[in-house]
């Protein structure tokens, strides 16, 4: 590690106020499988691995366009447990933030393994890359996992007769095409039927697997945005029985044919219509069942996204940014000090975690122990604690305060994590807090948009 240049409580201040604006993101997206084609070892992915960047400070990164391309950042794309295998270059730039490979494949796996997506990052002058894992993939010759409420999933429509084309919310316009360069990840909702009032905003989500049938609702991961609500619906050669509804006894599974029945509109059903999505009606056979086109009929696959965010607080760094230390988990627990005073201490679980790393709330140090590089064991702060330098670190959200979970490393490197501390009502004027939780997600109050 090159000569310590320790992150300012102020310079910490100006990036917890908009981190965006200093972030340099990198979020590898995968489906959760990986299928094996018949008789051979030959490992595909469906959707393809994508690459996103996100964050302005790429813009900074990448400089001005005088620049070289070998003077700016470049990325490849392999697989980890396949180093010779060859890596692949993604055209990716401060312009282009997003790419696919619908090239890549595991050239030898056996079922039941698991391997990893590797996104180097060459950055001169540094000599080597700085790498990114995505999250561990399965491989399986015929995937049958249930999807579950609050998942993520890939929506796509393939034929004999066209290229696969992906279910993709477009950035900025927000309008949904069928697109055979880019996928977007949607987390599917299970509603709650019940709950059903004059608005879709009076629904309420469930929790548990989905079943061919219920209401559903999909949300753009990217951008929140949020899709009607629909029926997912069970296609056998082009059928659709309306006896589903009711019963809702049959397990959406991955790579199985479905479709997504508007729920305000009864035999209509998402569509691809010249090169849009829009909405068509299937043909009623009888009372009970519709029969729908190759268009309505589209393959729902679960993916999952490992994201990493960074940013050179104290100006560049000799050392690599990587490995990104990552939280996954967040507990508390109460413990005792040797004269027996009580005390609670908050772990935190994850990875690549060292001593040259400090977690903070908001602009708070926590008291903390490197128990091992996959655990951290802090002091939970008190409210007063964490007030007295609140500065623009917190937000306000129906009467609690939540502050940020931020790392920093001794050299000026600030790595933002998706993960908050809450503090409700405080119980008494020492600032002891009523109640504190963790929260896997910013309560900062965001409506969903509608395309």
């Amino acid at each position: 590690m090159a000569a310590e240049m320790t992150v300012t409580r102020e310079k910490l201040a100006e990036y917890l106020a908009d981190p965006n604006k200093f972030d340099c993101g990198i979020a590898i997206s995968n489906p959760d499988v990986i299928t094996m084609h018949q008789g051979t070892a030959i490992g595909y992915f469906c959707p393809p691995p994508q690459v996103r960047l996100f964050g302005d400070g790429w813009k900074k990164l990448f400089g001005n366009t005088e620049k070289t391309w070998q003077s700016k950042p470049h990325f490849t794309l392999g697989i980890a447990q396949f180093p010779f295998h060859g890596d692949r270059h993604l055209d990716l730039s401060s312009e282009k933030r997003q790419t696919v490979d619908n090239m890549l494949y595991v050239p030898d796996c056996a079922e039941n393994d698991y391997l990893s997506l590797k996104v180097n990052m060459f950055r001169p002058p540094k000599q080597d890359p700085e790498s990114f894992l995505s999250k561990p993939i399965k491989i399986a010759i015929e995937p049958s996992n249930r999807i579950r409420s609050g998942s993520t999933v890939a929506i796509f429509n393939k034929s004999e007769t066209t290229k696969t084309r992906y279910l993709h919310l477009t950035p900025g316009c927000y309008r949904l095409i069928p697109s055979r360069a880019n996928w977007s990840s949607f987390v599917i909702y299970l509603m709650d039927a019940n709950s059903l009032g004059e608005e879709e905003k009076d629904f309420k989500t469930k929790e548990g697997y989905i079943n061919y049938g219920s209401i559903v609702q999909l949300v753009d991961s990217v951008t929140d945005v949020a899709l009607p609500l629909m029926r997912i619906m069970e296609v056998i050669n082009g059928i659709v029985a309306m006896d589903q509804i009711g019963d809702q006894n049959t397990p959406v599974c991955q790579l199985e044919n479905c479709a997504f029945q508007l729920f305000d509109k009864a035999n209509s059903y998402v569509s691809i219509q010249h090169n849009k999505i829009e909405s068509a009606y299937g043909t009623d056979l009888n009372d009970v069942i519709d029969e729908i086109q190759d268009t309505e009929i589209w393959t729902i696959m679960s993916t999952n996204e490992a994201k990493y965010r960074f940013y050179e607080a104290m100006g560049p760094v000799s050392d690599l940014v990587t490995p990104v230390p990552t939280i996954t988990l967040m507990e508390m627990k109460k413990t005792a000090k040797s004269d027996g005073t009580p005390i609670t201490l908050v772990e935190f679980t994850g990875s690549y975690f060292r001593n040259e790393h400090q977690i903070w709330c908001g602009l708070h140090e926590l008291r903390q122990n490197v128990d091992s590089t996959d655990r951290i064991t802090c002091v939970l702060p008190t409210y007063d604690e964490v007030w007295s330098h609140h500065g623009m670190a917190y937000c306000n959200v129906k009467d609690t305060v939540i502050f940020p979970i931020t790392i920093t490393r001794n050299d000026g490197v600030v790595f933002g994590t998706p993960y908050y501390f809450s503090y409700y009502e405080v119980a008494d004027d020492g600032g002891e807090p009523a109640m504190v939780h963790p929260l896997t997600e910013c309560m900062r109050p965001k409506r969903l948009r509608w395309f």
